[in-house]
């Protein structure tokens, strides 16, 4: 904790006692109200940002227009942005109404307007509320989207009743979802870098191919780097929460002009340990270390930017796997390194918009886990044996993903994609057995392979168009995948060689129509997601216990998701930013799960198998609302699971909950001052196997966030009551009562003259 402090102390001597030039970090309602000098400078400079990191935040002219053209924000009579004066400001949004005119946007390649389908944007004002730990904790205001926790830092995310791989996660609109399996790590993102998170809900197989099943998300870090004229800025935070010591320090640096722009930024973090309601719980505490650097150039309508980015956790603590019996899991190591390079072009005679992405992706992930079993002899113990298994998995991923806007009817996009990933799992298993009075009688190390190498190739070809017809919006999209999984037999390899390839045709259709203040909408679409090589291949020892096979013949997961809803038609409502009631339907076919297959020597066995017909459905209501300074965001989601073979309740589909925020500005009581609250309700998830079983639960969170002598300071306290209670998914229980202080300072440095400044 001196540690912390004194980062704290720091940036606030820092902030307090520098020279006038320096800005505070304004929230983000002040931000948005603050005319942009130099916009009104230079009307021509256009914000251009590449491809999946600007998004569209127009009126109609999102829905007749294709997203990737150029729009302005209408201006004011000065020539600045119109300022949005709310109070709240911007929070989480679902796009199906689409957000108020306040920025200026460039080219936007990666996904097109859907306004047929379900799509929530979280900004970062609504990101960083109430200080979470952790990227994932900040999405949980999402409706129907679940956390599956192991530990503090790992989780992943379950939408709509589909969790691991069935939910693609993307940064920037790369793909992190490895070829290996069990779903990306949302931790593997610092909060920090976020400027927005976009939640895709249902299958979005047609716009990104396999592992969309249930949904996309793609976090949004890339920032604008050009300029009207030469500018530098500068950002340092610091925030500390206790108990648990957990804190994070990030430094982000940017220089930019006219032509070019680069960025660079680091963070370090730590957890000493998660503390519940019952106490610390022990080995789940891990230390983080990232680092990003990125550099654009601009010619004409043609944009080059390429960034490196790197982040690693060490010591990732597993409660999740720890037993009373000494039996344990770590993370000795979770990396992730991704190197991007994206050229984009803006209007021609023919074409809205142009992309090419080349992503560079390796992860590397090293999971050891610690078995203690005790030997018996008639029945007398004799013996301790120790395993400790290794596995030191590397992934590997390139692909370039082409993608165009052509003019006319339809706005119709063509993209493809060309992709190979590799992966290597071996493993070291080092076995030691001590006699009763502790003395080594026996030991080991065994080699061996958890998935062997192995890769996939795959290639990609799509389209998707929308019109306005009249009041009609109609949207369509069709894509074919070809996927072919390989693996070679080695020495250390239980498998023999095997080649199987994977086909799958993806559609969707939506159909949207303003009626007065109200704006019915339907969706359909399909989706599949191809078997990864672990449950291709796998075949070893897990958890000391049992071995799990893979399977070649297994079959792709295919769905068919439904939705129809109604929202509040734009601009028709002056006290309500966004509403909608909605309810969805997915037919899964083929969901892979693993079958008892037999006992060998008392250890059980099981293999991955296509065992089931799933059924998810739901209803999701959200309103957003403005009443003057005071602002009120209701989100309730009720989903059901069912197995359609047995007739059971499918308990990992999620749990009915509901969610309130408030927040109301207070410049009299604080300069620049915002209060707010949370309140969050979830339903008991009921099993007929007391794994997922969880109580209900509500817990209520409160924020003070003020502007003092230059420095933004947020204090919030999470879990107001000191509850104990684990999410419907996660593993592990949730953490106490805790108190977070953060404390952010930006820097503008002009270089170029009176007026110059950072295009925002």
């Amino acid at each position: 904790m001196r540690r912390v402090a004194g980062s704290l102390l720091a940036l606030a001597y820092c902030a307090l006692f520098h020279a006038p030039a320096a800005r505070c970090d304004e929230p983000d309602s002040a931000r948005v109200a603050r005319p942009d000098t130099a916009r009104a400078a230079d009307p021509d400079s256009v914000r251009i940002m590449p491809a999946d990191s600007t998004r569209t935040t127009l009126a109609d002219t999102t829905r007749a227009a294709p997203r990737n053209s150029v729009h302005v924000a209408p201006l004011s009579s000065s020539g600045a942005s119109r300022p949005d004066t709310t109070a709240i400001g911007r929070g989480m949004r679902d796009t199906v109404t689409v957000l108020p005119p306040v920025r200026v946007e460039g080219p936007r390649a990666a996904a097109p307007t859907r306004s047929t389908a379900t799509v929530t944007r979280l900004e970062r004002s609504r990101l960083t509320r109430f200080l979470p730990s952790r990227t994932g904790d900040a999405l949980l205001s999402v409706p129907g989207l679940e956390l599956v926790k192991t530990g503090p830092w790992a989780s992943s995310i379950s939408l709509r009743g589909l969790a691991g791989d069935r939910v693609l996660l993307m940064v920037d609109g790369v793909r992190l979802n490895g070829v290996r399996g069990h779903g990306a790590q949302t931790s593997l993102l610092a909060l920090d870098d976020l400027e927005e998170v976009e939640v895709m809900s249902g299958s979005n197989s047609t716009l990104y191919g396999s592992d969309a099943l249930g949904g996309a998300i793609d976090f949004v870090t890339q920032r604008n780097l050009f300029a009207d004229r030469l500018a530098s800025s500068a950002v340092a935070s610091a925030r500390a929460a206790a108990p648990g010591d957990d804190y994070g320090e990030t430094v982000r640096a940017r220089l930019g002009g006219r032509h070019f722009g680069f960025e660079a930024a680091g963070r370090l973090g730590n957890l000493r340990a998660l503390t519940t309601p019952q106490g610390e719980i022990p080995r789940s505490g891990d230390r983080e270390a990232s680092g990003m650097a990125r550099g654009a150039a601009r010619w004409g309508s043609f944009v080059l930017d390429y960034s490196h980015r790197y982040t690693a956790a060490h010591d990732v603590g597993l409660p999740a796997f720890a037993s009373s019996s000494g039996s344990s899991g770590v993370y000795p190591l979770q990396s992730l390194e991704l190197d991007r390079l994206e050229l984009s072009g803006g209007p021609s005679s023919f074409l809205n918009s142009a992309r090419l992405l080349a992503v560079n992706l390796g992860n590397r992930s090293d999971f050891t886990e610690t078995t203690v079993d005790s030997v018996f002899v008639r029945g007398h113990f004799v013996a301790t044996r120790a395993d400790v298994a290794a596995d030191r998995v590397h992934t590997r991923a390139r692909s370039l993903e082409p993608v165009v806007e052509l003019r006319g009817p339809g706005h119709l996009r063509l993209l493809a994609a060309l992709r190979e990933e590799k992966a290597h799992g071996p493993r070291q298993t080092d076995i030691t057995l001590r006699d009763n009075s502790g003395a080594v009688t026996a030991h080991s190390i065994g080699q061996g392979e958890s998935v062997p190498r192995a890769r996939r190739d795959s290639w990609a070809i799509g389209a998707m168009a929308s019109e306005t017809l009249l009041t009609m919006r109609l949207e369509a999209g069709a894509r074919y995948d070809a996927l072919r999984s390989r693996t070679d037999s080695s020495a250390l390899s239980t498998v023999s060689s095997q080649d199987v390839s994977d086909h799958h045709t993806s559609v969707e259709g939506g159909l949207s129509r303003a009626l007065g203040p109200l704006e019915p909408y339907v969706h359909v679409a399909t989706g599949f997601r191809a078997p990864n090589l672990d449950e291709r291949y796998f075949d070893d020892y897990i958890h000391g216990g049992l071995r799990l096979f893979g399977n070649p013949g297994l079959r792709p997961e295919r769905s068919v998701t439904y939705e129809a809803g109604v929202r509040a038609a734009e601009d028709r409502l002056d006290w309500v930013r966004s509403a909608r009631i909605s309810a969805y339907r997915s037919d899964v076919e083929d969901l892979i799960s693993f079958h008892y297959v037999g006992a060998l020597y008392l250890i059980p066995r099981f293999q991955y198998v296509n065992v089931r017909r799933a059924r998810i459905e739901g209803i999701e209501t959200m309103i957003d609302l403005r009443l003057g300074p005071v602002g009120a965001a209701l989100s309730v989601d009720l989903p059901r699971g069912i197995d359609r073979e047995t007739g059971q309740r499918l308990s990992d589909a999620g749990a009915p909950r509901g969610v309130l925020d408030l927040a109301v500005s207070v410049p009299r009581l604080l300069p620049q001052g915002t209060l707010a609250a949370r309140l969050r309700w979830n339903g008991a998830v009921r099993d007929v196997d007391t794994t997922l079983a969880r109580l209900a639960f509500s817990t209520v969170e409160l924020e003070a966030a003020s502007v003092i002598g230059g420095v933004r300071a947020v204090l919030a306290i999470r879990n107001l009551g000191n509850v104990s209670y684990r999410e419907p998914l996660s593993l592990i229980p949730e953490p106490g009562r805790t108190v977070a202080l953060s404390l952010r300072r930006s820097f503008d440095f002009p270089l170029g003259g009176p007026g110059a400044g950072e295009a925002r």
